[in-house]
């Protein structure tokens, strides 16, 4: 299944970063991302987080769920990078992507 075109942009910001995450982490990663329509890199990032995150809550015990954990704990470190490197706006994005009301917003859109 092809993704939303908005995700190639993430996915290539992601591609760049070295060192590049273990194979089956990147391809967690990746599948993820190519489910976000987000038009910017950090918000497609963190929503790629929450939904790997709910699927790892989802798998509960089973232990293919931890690549989920990883990918979730990944996605969202790179998201604030993302943020970081957008200099004097980092604090803005930030604060849309990080927000209380964002993640809830994540968290309620695949529910």
């Amino acid at each position: 299944m092809t993704g939303p075109v908005d995700s190639k942009h993430a996915l290539a910001w992601l591609e760049r970063r070295e060192p590049r995450a273990p194979e089956p982490l990147f391809a967690r990663m990746a599948e993820a991302l190519s489910q976000r329509a987000e038009a910017d890199v950090p918000a497609a990032l963190a929503g790629a987080a929450f939904a790997c995150l709910r699927a790892a809550v989802e798998g509960g015990r089973d232990r293919a769920a931890a690549w989920d954990l990883l990918a979730a704990d990944a996605l969202l470190t790179y998201a604030c990078e993302a943020a970081a490197e957008a200099g004097p706006d980092a604090r803005a994005i930030l604060d849309r992507i990080a927000s209380p009301e964002h993640f809830a917003r994540l968290l309620a859109a695949d529910a």
